[in-house]
């Protein structure tokens, strides 16, 4: 998946969300590819397994993991620190951490409210803006990448509250692009459809429920669901993104910026 991203060797990059299933992917993409890693995560547990087990896989010194909550300035900061201490410096900031439900928007209460848009949207603007003082301040020609969701192009049923958020990723994206394009700074977005494979949000009952109600299928069905609506009739797995990623945030990239690239399929085409 890796080999030729050799440009990406010796870089570091940040990724929160680290401990879920495109976190972990990406991150094992770019060190295969010679990069040093930060993962982040609130999920403390499943980030420090997914660490022991690359530094098992590729060797010690090659990531560094941050329980940090991206709605939390002052973790958030943390982790951007600690990622330089130990590193040396920033190439890379993946902004992947997500929250979601299923819940019609008359019932939802304000605590849910600001969990999604903390985490989605205010999440992003605060990595964001940790990784670009790093990268102003050091003359770095990085590239932000921020993990959106087909559902940032189009509204979904009893998921309004992360479908705004999702597209306001991407609008935030492509702000950033003109606005750090002068400092050699890229900013680029996935959307993705769900993914199933490793993924503790399917891992939910509630979830996992929620979803097949909503489309009046059995939860065995799902996949079979998700594959026979995209245009190519197939799944979503974690190295699919992983390898969009990795082109993005790869030399081969070096002319792409405020670009959306959708890894669905074919279902929400970018408009």
């Amino acid at each position: 998946m890796s080999s030729e991203y050799t440009d990406l060797a010796g870089q570091v990059a940040l990724i929160t969300g680290g401990a879920g299933a495109i976190g972990r992917a990406i991150s094992e993409g770019l060190i295969r590819a010679g990069a040093r890693v930060a993962l982040v995560d609130i999920a403390g547990g499943r980030l420090r397994e997914w660490g022991e087990a690359l530094a098992a896989r590729y060797g010690e010194g090659r990531v560094v993991t941050a329980v940090a909550d991206v709605r939390d300035s002052l973790q958030v900061q943390s982790a951007f620190e600690q990622t330089v201490e130990v590193f040396g410096r920033l190439d890379i900031l993946v902004n992947n951490a997500a929250a979601t439900q299923i819940k019609a928007v008359d019932l939802l209460a304000d605590e849910e409210i600001d969990r999604i848009v903390d985490t989605n949207l205010k999440g992003y603007v605060k990595c964001a803006r940790e990784a670009v003082r790093i990268m102003k301040a050091a003359g770095t020609k990085g590239t932000l990448l921020f993990i959106s969701s087909k559902n940032g192009l189009e509204g979904a049923e009893s998921k309004s509250l992360y479908c705004a958020t999702k597209g306001g990723e991407l609008a935030l994206a492509r702000a950033l692009a003109r606005e750090l394009g002068k400092f050699g700074i890229r900013v680029n977005s996935i959307c993705p459809d769900a993914v199933l494979e490793g993924s503790a949000l399917w891992e939910d009952d509630s979830y996992r429920l929620g979803t097949a109600s909503r489309y009046g299928i059995s939860e065995g069905e799902i996949p079979e669901y998700y594959r026979q609506r995209c245009a190519l009739k197939t799944n979503i797995e974690p190295a699919d993104v992983a390898d969009a990623a990795l082109f993005l945030l790869s030399g081969k990239a070096s002319k792409i910026t405020g670009a959306i690239l959708s890894v669905d399929g074919g279902v929400a085409f970018v408009r």
